[in-house]
């Protein structure tokens, strides 16, 4: 076995325990060694995927694409599209490196949505003019940046230590939080340590406290963590941390999901009353079958939609693990749906599906979820200003 297949060997062994950031270290490590290796390639953007980190995807798919040698890997198409969906400059140059590999029906796929997204391209430019691309780095520009593992790959450990140190405890959050998640991918005994501490530090941010548990976990730690959280100690078991630990959407509140998306399609004719009653009014978690096929059918705006994920993520975060386990589904997906509707009309974006129910106790839910993200109205008001300039 070469060096490089042990590396992506131990990378694949960490992704089945759920230690991501340890499983991203090899399979980068494994890159350096053999730049065409493509299974290192597939299990590097995978990890990277299921930590979220989506800044450094869109840089291993943009290298990944131009670089010679290489297949077409069916499985990196859905991460494409979906960050690069608001910019169709990146996505038609991957979906053409991509069908110049493909074979047969895939490659007249990929050649006919290469074809479309040229379209839009030029239908920005007529409606854009001179600053049609603004924002809109294309995959040279976009591969040309550092991944996170390239500074950690490229730098001397102890130096990048000592600067994850002082970023840890930075009053800016993203920068702790950016410190925190790349300590996750530096398999050291030093990261372990300055993770732990940052976990029992209350005068961290508590979404940063709850990162760091995160983190132990992909740097693949197992076994008890102590956090302190309003003040409050607590232990939680890295093997199986209750309530769930997550960088998505917390199970427990993916059902009152359903139901918040099941509302719109009843505003939007795809199903009935008569079917949006027999489940909302239950506490049933599991969307019937038949229902479920029907939500495939519901087309709204994806920020309609993200942004009640991030919301929730956020005061999940914050609260974690003191966190509430959804009840009166009904309620909460009424909440979710204040939620949507105050940010599609507050960035002016049409909203078509009339008045969600604003109970007493769903404003409360509501308030709870922004209780966590303070600056939501100025995030509001900033798309708003930012759509206007860019003729949106």
């Amino acid at each position: 076995m070469s060096a490089t297949e042990e590396m992506t060997s131990y990378g694949r062994r960490y992704l089945q325990t759920d230690s991501y950031g340890a499983a991203a270290f090899c399979f980068h490590r494994a890159l350096l060694q053999n730049s065409r290796d493509e299974n290192a390639w597939n299990g590097l953007i995978l990890a990277l995927s299921l930590m979220r980190m989506e800044a450094d995807i869109r840089i291993a798919l943009a290298r990944y694409a131009l670089l010679d040698g290489l297949g077409f890997d069916r499985d990196l198409l859905p991460a494409a599209m979906l960050l690069w969906r608001d910019n169709p400059v990146a996505l038609a140059e991957w979906t053409k490196a991509m069908s110049a590999r493909a074979k047969g029906p895939e490659k007249e796929a990929l050649e006919g949505m290469s074809a479309d997204l040229d379209r839009a391209v030029e239908a920005l430019k007529e409606k854009r003019g001179e600053q049609w691309n603004q924002g809109m780095p294309n995959l040279a520009q976009t591969a040309a940046q550092k991944l996170d593992l390239d500074w950690i790959a490229e730098q001397p450990r102890d130096k990048l230590l000592a600067q994850l140190e002082q970023g840890i405890v930075s009053e800016d959050l993203d920068t702790s939080m950016h410190a925190i998640r790349m300590l996750c991918m530096m398999p050291d005994p030093k990261s372990e340590a300055l993770l732990r501490r940052a976990c029992r530090n209350e005068e961290l941010d508590p979404k940063a406290v709850t990162h760091a548990a995160l983190s132990l976990r992909w740097l693949g730690v197992r076994g008890n963590v102590k956090l302190v959280k309003m003040g409050e100690p607590v232990v939680i078991n890295l093997e199986n941390p209750t309530p769930e630990l997550t960088i998505s959407v917390p199970a427990a509140f993916k059902p009152a999901l359903d139901r918040m998306k099941l509302w719109l399609a009843m505003k939007a004719g795809i199903v009935t009353a008569e079917e949006y009653e027999s489940f909302a009014s239950t506490d049933e978690p599991q969307l019937p079958e038949e229902l479920a096929e029907k939500l495939k059918r519901l087309d709204i705006p994806a920020a309609f939609e993200e942004v009640v994920h991030v919301l929730i993520r956020a005061a999940y975060d914050h609260y974690y693990p003191f966190v509430p386990k959804p009840r009166g589904l009904r309620d909460w997906s009424d909440a979710m749906l204040q939620l949507m509707k105050e940010y599609a009309e507050g960035i002016g974006m049409e909203w078509t599906f009339g008045e969600p129910d604003t109970g007493e106790i769903s404003v409360g839910h509501k308030r709870w979820i922004l209780s966590a993200s303070p600056d939501f109205q100025d995030n509001v008001r900033q798309i708003r200003e930012t759509r206007a300039r860019m003729n949106l």
